[in-house]
């Protein structure tokens, strides 16, 4: 089952720094200055040409470090995306328990959200500054590698929060596009360049000596003319005994060092070597296991240390098994080699490397470079869609990327995928454009199973592009088809929106049960978030018991450890809550969804409902400021962020969640700037209900104003209606037309609306919808004289209502004031008994790993936990936990 423990695997190799060789010449005034900067500056930039020792000055001196010194080190590769290098840094500071906000895997897709970046920088910035050590260390190598703009904005960011007890250090050929001049000019950037990194005199009689050579003044001096200090050409000049040096042009020096190390170095070695080398220099890095897959030898443990043994232009990493990594000149040397003498191997090297490669993003990558298409189709066919499950959809967009049109032509899997992540982001163009493309692509292969699933969620499309009644007759056939419980729930969950989006919601009961017999079947935590957007139908008949059934299932099949599902399942818990009447249970119910999105870096594929039941459920508790809030950033979320497709059919819906909700808190001017706003925002291609959404503006502006038969009119539709809309608008039509009778002198009028529902309430308790009519509406239907009109138990009922609204509302008494000076901090009776279990742990010392193995919990709950405990403590880091315990512990 996927997890946010279960993100796209990258090398562990990538956050393990190099291990110092034994034979390396001390370099007493670069290891000094280089020490200080480690020590004191924000940023270390070391910047030169490949070949002059940038990874081994790190490497010696990161060995020098202070006790209690934390170092996350991360070697880059070629085109590391965002997601794999908040990935990899993620990782490299897992031993750290840093106090994080937001799960550590969820970065990734909190880089999507409204503020993106931003929002990323200041979660990695506070769990820094949070981390109680002297200083801390970020190593980024090869930064030169890296391409994806979005990695060094992010750097850019941090930066200017930069907390003071960590440093980053950045090793590049190729100056990084960072505010670098900013930093000099504050006296915050070390700077180690060709003249600092070059080899001095000193340093190369050294060399000389370490080689077994004499240190002669005049060989010292003819070796420092020609290489100019260049750590490369001194070792080859050393090794070979004839001086190499630079030439100028990249390509004139790359091709120079090529032959000199082809004549030199390569075929100084034995011929079972160089095979091996050769082969084996597709891979970032080399481990006995890894060699042997690709090359086939049988020798590679042995020939490992062979390379090891003769320092041919390797790291060796801190990490067992035994693992190397190749320099980049000597693997550019290699590839190179390969290609000229046997370029018909490398392809089959490559798909060998790919086979066994645990990295998704490398594996595809691996296919792409060998031209296996098919086979790099097949895999990212198989493990792409688990990456939506936790998150991963930059890194899908990227792999996507590696395919040339002529891919996407013939195979129909890669449309399948792109409509996948379009769906995920609510590009509803984009979707159905590339599911026709994957449908049609699957009939002519004769997959028919897969062609249904396509067709599906093209229909999804097409509700929004105005072509909903082609999507129902589609649909309809759809259904027809004999196909798997997988199939076939996709199909359903998509004919209930279709249902919902004609305002049929009489059918929506029977697709939403038949789904979740598909589902029931299929404990895949995949397939049920594919089908989890279900909360808006919240109030629609017969949903009740079958919301009960999918929040059963979601606890079942995702468990209880944050997740996307599981926070949708929790968005369905808060609407039954309001359903019933039940507002401070909703209100829980919404505090931990709130803190799952939170954890989960708010995906896009939550938010929206997230925002509209915050907004609904503080007017209903009377709490203006935090609805107005909520309702902005979902209006400008739909404006600003969301896909023009999607914001032409559902602008209307967060408008008029908002027109209800200024009703509830009798916020007239809010009232008609969202009718204005709700009338511009009309589109040919909405849905049926955005007419009824203008219809319910209307009638509060007309109420408003006194045109009490006016709202009447627009109203008494949906009064005598089921609900056909999201969250209970029928009982609040009912209830706002039984009182505009009422207040007309129409009582048998009022009376025979309200008489139906209030029997229906008695019988099955969900009494919520009525507290949408606003406390105004209730306590004036309370007070009305229903005797001989309703019976003793209806007009109980009718006088329970208003009381059962938020203390906001003038209906309750206020709260007391409380004084500043009299509130406290937070105590630990805000925490669960798990939570002071954990932080009792904390408080003796333990790390993550410590307590995860002794509650048997994995390490990403404890995180949770711990997220948990600081932010109900009101405190910033694990230290500041931990004496609260003592304190009140």
């Amino acid at each position: 089952m996927p997890s946010q423990e279960t993100l796209p695997a990258f090398a562990l190799a990538k956050i393990q720094p190099p291990r110092p060789r034994s034979a390396l010449v001390e370099r007493h005034a670069l290891e000094r200055t280089l020490g200080q900067a480690l020590q004191q500056a924000k940023l270390t930039l070391l910047l030169a040409p490949a070949g002059y020792g940038k990874t081994a000055a790190l490497t010696r001196q990161i060995r020098q470090l202070p006790e209690g010194c934390a170092l996350a080190w991360i070697s880059a590769d070629e085109d590391d995306p965002l997601q794999r290098f908040l990935a990899c840094l993620t990782a490299a500071l897992e031993p750290f328990d840093l106090p994080w906000r937001v799960a550590p895997e969820a970065l990734a897709t909190l880089a999507m959200g409204e503020r993106g970046l931003g929002d990323v920088a200041g979660e990695l910035v506070n769990a820094l500054a949070a981390a109680e050590l002297p200083r801390g260390l970020i190593v980024v190598d090869d930064l030169h590698r890296i391409t994806d703009p979005q990695v060094f904005e992010l750097l850019q960011r941090m930066l200017q929060r930069w907390p003071e007890r960590w440093g980053l250090v950045l090793a590049s050929r190729v100056e990084p596009p960072l505010p670098l001049a900013r930093l000099r000019a504050a006296g915050e950037l070390a700077e180690f360049g060709q003249r600092q990194l070059r080899f001095s005199p000193a340093e190369v009689d050294a060399l000389l000596a370490l080689s077994g050579q004499a240190a002669e003044p005049e060989r010292t001096r003819a070796l420092l003319q020609r290489t100019h200090g260049w750590a490369a050409g001194l070792r080859l000049s050393l090794a070979a005994g004839s001086a190499l040096a630079p030439r100028r042009g990249a390509s004139a020096t790359q091709r120079h060092l090529f032959d000199y190390l082809a004549s030199e170095v390569l075929e100084d070695m034995p011929q079972a070597l160089q095979a091996f080398l050769l082969h084996c220099a597709v891979l970032p890095e080399l481990t006995a296991e890894r060699c042997a897959q690709v090359s086939g030898d049988t020798q590679a443990s042995r020939l490992l240390e062979e390379v090891e043994r003769r320092g041919l232009f390797v790291s060796v990493l801190d990490t067992e098994p035994l693992t190397l990594r190749l320099h980049d000149l000597f693997r550019d040397f290699l590839e190179d080699r390969l290609l000229r003498l046997h370029p018909d191997r490398l392809p089959g090297l490559l798909k060998r490397a790919a086979e066994h490669e645990p990295d998704l993003s490398r594996a595809v990558g691996f296919l792409a470079r060998a031209g296996a298409w098919d086979d790099a189709v097949r895999v990212l066919a198989q493990r792409g869609p688990e990456l939506l499950a936790v998150g991963g959809g930059p890194g899908l967009e990227q792999m996507l990327a590696l395919f040339p049109p002529a891919q996407f032509e013939r195979h129909a899997d890669l449309h399948l995928l792109r409509g996948l992540l379009a769906f995920s982001r609510y590009d509803w163009d984009t979707l159905f454009e590339a599911m026709h493309q994957a449908a049609a692509g699957h009939a002519g292969a004769g997959r028919r199973r897969d062609e249904a699933v396509a067709s599906a969620y093209a229909c999804a499309g097409l509700h929004h592009i105005g072509r909903k009644d082609e999507a129902s007759t589609q649909l309809q056939a759809l259904r027809a088809l004999d196909v798997d419980d997988a199939a076939r729930a996709v199909i359903l969950y998509i004919s209930a929106w279709d249902a919902f989006a004609g305002e049929r919601s009489e059918e929506v009961v029977g697709f939403v049960a038949a789904m979740l017999d598909c589902l029931e079947r299929m404990p895949d935590v995949r397939l049920w978030l594919q089908c989890a957007n279900l909360s808006l139908l919240v109030g629609l008949p017969g949903m009740g018991a079958l919301l009960e059934r999918f929040a059963v299932g979601v606890t079942r099949v995702a468990g209880q450890a944050p997740s996307q599902l599981r926070a949708a399942m929790l968005h369905v818990r808060a609407g039954q809550a309001i359903g019933a009447g039940r507002l401070d249970e909703a209100w829980d119910w919404l505090q931990r969804a709130d803190e799952d999105c939170r954890w989960l870096g708010r995906p896009r594929l939550l938010m929206t409902d997230n925002a509209l039941t915050h907004v609904l459920l503080h007017a209903l508790r009377g709490e203006p400021e935090a609805c107005f809030r909520h309702g902005q950033q979902a209006y400008q979320d739909v404006i600003q962020n969301s896909a023009p497709s999607h914001r032409r059919v559902h602008l209307s819906d967060v408008l008029a969640v908002r027109a209800r909700a200024a009703w509830l808190l009798g916020d007239a001017d809010t009232q008609r700037r969202v009718d204005q706003l709700l009338h511009e925002a009309a589109h040919p291609w909405e849905w049926a209900s955005a007419a009824r959404c203008r219809a319910w503006s209307r009638a509060f502006v007309a109420l408003l104003d006194g045109r009490l038969d006016e709202a009447r009119t627009l109203l008494e539709p949906m009064a005598h209606d089921i609900e056909r809309y999201r969250y209970y608008a029928g009982a609040q039509a009912r209830f706002m037309v039984a009182d505009i009778h009422a207040r007309q002198g129409a009582l048998d009028a009022a009376a025979a609306l309200l008489r139906p529902w209030l029997q229906q309430v008695l019988q099955c308790g969900d009494k919520g919808g009525a507290l949408f009519a606003g406390v105004a509406v209730l306590q004036r239907l309370a007070e009305q004289p229903w005797a001989g009109r309703l019976d003793a138990a209806q007009r109980e009922l009718l006088r329970q209502l208003p009381a059962l609204l938020g203390p906001g509302h003038a209906s309750r008494p206020a709260a007391a004031e409380v004084p500043a000076s009299a509130v406290g901090a937070p105590g630990l009776e805000e925490l669960s008994e798990r939570e002071r279990e954990v932080l009792q742990r904390i408080a003796a010392g333990d790390s993550n790993k410590l307590i995860a193995r002794a509650f048997q919990l994995s390490p990403h709950t404890v995180k949770r936990h711990v997220a948990n405990i600081l932010d109900k403590l009101g405190v910033d880091t694990r230290g500041q936990a931990a004496a609260r315990w003592r304190q009140q512990g």
